[in-house]
């Protein structure tokens, strides 16, 4: 295949598995993390570095958005739209890595089931970072490939436009996500065991990370408290609870976060599928490795196997939920089943075995699509209060900060809804707030995704001992649910 060929077919690929993310882009809700996306890029960058200061994440994916939210607008397709951007635009580096190892039909392959992974496709349509993580440490791999075809000198290498490059995207990685730094270790390892007798190359990489290091320097003190901190939400695990993560996880990866609702039996005989494969996979390619594609391919195993391995080593002190943290290793897995199949295994049976996977991965979509909702669905909510509400009411949301979802919404749409109340420190607030403000009636919303409900049946008695209880409605929604209140003066 010439140049010019493939470069069509590169521009194909991306096209098609964008058609995928966006198709249906709008259907399910913006759940709570996604509005905090939103909420946070309508401050001031500076707001933003003192906001992801103090929460986990580092601030960069803010930034794009907040950039991205001022050209495109803050519409639901909109932001999500930066995600699915990110993630077919992978397919730039996908392609070009797998062409490594690989015949282009086999390259073809590899993107193909990229683009049909569930896993991949829910994060290509939410407004978080994950899938601007995708793309940037899948560009660092890149590079960092290009930059051992030819090392520069030591002296020179700030003048190479491919070691620039893997600065970039590496210090962007970094300063997306945490979860860069298991990605960066794996890249680490591969240059110790390539270039550990090969103190002139060692020497230009030991530069090109002090550069990388120099461009974190202002975020490691930030970085460290995070670390430290943690979050107190997060319980630590046992061994058998890591295991069924991994075990999960596998079965993640090709049908999706709604196989919980979907039909039981049928997903009970997928999975097992899943399990004896996807494990046949990664032993075949660990073990079976052509001469020449050994350097390489060592770096994509690489990739895979420190991320999973250290995020169960995590998970003993604080669980880390690997769907969302290690979607991110879509690409290093497709790499890893297409060459396992196609190279080490009878290639009528591999071609038949990975049509399975990629019926298995189009069901896993079918069932996303199937499903019309995310966690923190307001949207029954929000219309029940529009459609009762009367001018001068107030809305008052415990915990405050899930008052943002209907905030977004009301903007978004031009809802007619009450102005909902500025709470920020707790239930005592709430009641001040009702106090001062004196409205004739007024909602109060009690959201039990919340960390601590155990204080809301205090709350409602509190309520109901000062004003009357017009309507209550509750909501189950995934995974826990929210009361609804109307409460009007008692006189």
């Amino acid at each position: 295949m010439n140049a010019k060929k493939e470069k069509i077919l590169l521009l194909s690929l991306f096209i098609f598995c964008l058609a995928i993310r966006i198709a249906f882009i709008t259907q399910k809700n913006l759940w709570f993390d996604e509005v905090f996306s939103w909420h946070l890029s309508l401050t001031s960058f500076y707001d933003i570095i003192v906001s992801t200061a103090n929460d986990i994440h580092p601030p960069l994916y803010y930034f794009t958005l907040k950039i991205w939210n001022f050209v495109f607008g803050d519409s639901v397709f909109s932001m999500r739209l930066l995600s699915a951007l990110f993630t077919s635009g992978a397919v730039f580096f996908l392609y070009p890595i797998s062409r490594r190892f690989m015949e282009p039909m086999q390259a073809i392959l590899v993107v193909l089931l990229y683009s049909f992974s569930p896993l991949n496709l829910y994060y290509s349509q939410e407004v978080r970072m994950s899938a601007m993580n995708l793309f940037l440490n899948l560009g660092s791999i890149y590079f960092l490939m290009n930059l051992t075809d030819k090392i520069p000198p030591a002296a020179g290498f700030y003048r190479n436009r491919t070691a620039i490059c893997y600065i970039l995207f590496t210090a962007a990685a970094l300063y997306t996500h945490y979860f860069s730094f298991f990605i960066l270790i794996a890249q680490l390892i591969f240059i110790l065991y390539c270039y550990i007798r090969s103190p002139k190359e060692l020497r230009t990489f030991l530069y090109i990370f002090a550069s990388i290091a120099v461009l974190y320097l202002v975020w490691i003190p930030d970085l460290l408290t995070h670390f430290t901190r943690g979050q107190s939400w997060r319980t630590p695990q046992n061994i058998s609870s890591v295991i069924d993560e991994y075990l999960n996880y596998t079965k993640d990866l090709s049908l999706g976060l709604y196989y919980y609702y979907a039909d039981y039996r049928v997903m009970e005989y997928l999975k097992y599928f899943i399990y004896f494969f996807f494990a046949a996979s990664i032993a075949v390619v660990s073990i079976k490795r052509k001469p020449l594609q050994y350097k390489y391919l060592n770096l994509v195993l690489l990739a895979v196997f420190v991320p999973l391995l250290l995020a169960g080593i995590l998970s003993f002190n604080q669980k880390i939920e690997f769907y969302r943290y290690l979607s991110i290793l879509v690409p290093y897995i497709s790499i890893m089943i297409v060459y396992g199949l196609m190279n080490f295994v009878y290639r009528p049976a591999g071609i038949v075995i990975l049509a399975m996977f990629m019926v298995i991965n189009i069901y896993g979509i079918r069932t996303h699509f199937n499903f019309d909702f995310k966690n923190d669905d307001y949207r029954a909510l929000i219309s029940d209060v529009e459609s009762k509400f009367t001018p001068g009411e107030r809305i008052y949301v415990q915990p405050h900060y899930n008052g943002w979802v209907i905030d977004y919404y009301k903007k978004q749409e031009h809802l007619n809804l009450p102005a909902t109340a500025f709470v920020r420190y707790g239930w005592g607030e709430v009641m001040d707030s009702i106090t001062v403000q004196k409205p004739e009636s007024f909602w109060v919303v009690l959201d039990y995704s919340a960390v601590d409900t155990s204080k809301y049946a205090s709350y409602r008695n509190e309520l109901n001992s000062r004003f009357n209880e017009v309507s209550r409605n509750t909501y189950f929604l995934a995974p826990a649910k929210v009361e609804l209140y109307r409460f009007t003066k008692k006189f």
